[in-house]
């Protein structure tokens, strides 16, 4: 039976594509959508849907305990996409709703998923997978031809990225030496061929994690904790950027 999935993060419809480009390379994929004041919910072809109020710790473990009663999940993907922020947020300094939706979330859920998979014992995986985006500094600081026509990470958004990326990190580290869990870091920077490509990146990271699975010699820690660029070579040599 294939692996499931679970990507949470980039709701749908902003997530489909990252969805079904699992589904395409075999994955029973679970995605995550945003709360609803309607019975009904989104729907999308070849996944099932999951409602997240990312501000509520009890929405994080109703989610992690609807994905147990769908089956469980092998692979839980975290997608913190900045440029869907910086276009969602603009330059508005929502300050608590940032602090929810786009930090405190990711913390609630990550805890969520490790305690998960650690009762459960089987051999899963966690992924961070972080997307760039010029900021406002960068504006200043680069070639503006580089980042025309993009949406600029304004500073609370910048933030949440970095947090983002250093909760990843030390995450990964407490998770080093598990044998059972493995977690991986993916930075997708904005000029990366696959940074518009949701469904290609998804099909490189499902190949990326089935090599993972047919190592030899299991990753060691400091590979564990170090950022693997999307698009890189499968891991033999393993290609860390």
């Amino acid at each position: 039976m294939g692996k499931t999935i679970l990507f949470a993060g980039k709701d749908i419809p902003a997530g489909s594509d990252m969805a079904s480009g699992a589904a395409f390379h075999g994955r029973k994929v679970i995605v995550t959508c945003e709360m609803s004041s309607k019975d009904d919910k989104p729907t999308l072809n070849d996944a099932t849907v999951i409602p997240w109020n990312r501000g509520s710790v009890l929405s994080s473990r109703s989610l992690v305990l609807n994905c147990e009663n769908d089956g469980g999940v092998d692979e839980a993907v975290l997608v913190f996409d900045e440029a869907f922020y910086a276009s969602k947020f603009g330059s508005i300094n929502e300050n608590s709703r940032i602090l929810e939706e786009v930090i405190g979330s990711y913390q609630y859920l990550a805890q969520e998923i490790v305690l998960r998979f650690q009762r459960n014992e089987n051999k899963s995986k966690i992924v961070f997978l972080y997307k760039s985006n010029p900021t406002l500094c960068d504006s200043i600081t680069l070639n503006a031809v580089k980042i025309a026509g993009s949406s600029l990470s304004y500073p609370l958004i910048a933030a949440a990225g970095g947090a983002f990326k250093a909760f990843a990190e030390n995450m990964a580290a407490t998770l080093a030496e598990s044998k059972t869990i493995t977690p991986l870091l993916v930075s997708c920077e904005y000029s990366n061929d696959l940074a518009t490509r949701d469904s290609a990146l998804s099909v490189w990271l499902c190949d990326y994690m089935d090599s993972v699975d047919n190592l030899k010699k299991p990753l060691s820690m400091k590979q564990k904790v170090s950022w693997i660029k999307a698009g890189a070579k499968n891991p033999g040599g393993f290609g860390l950027f």
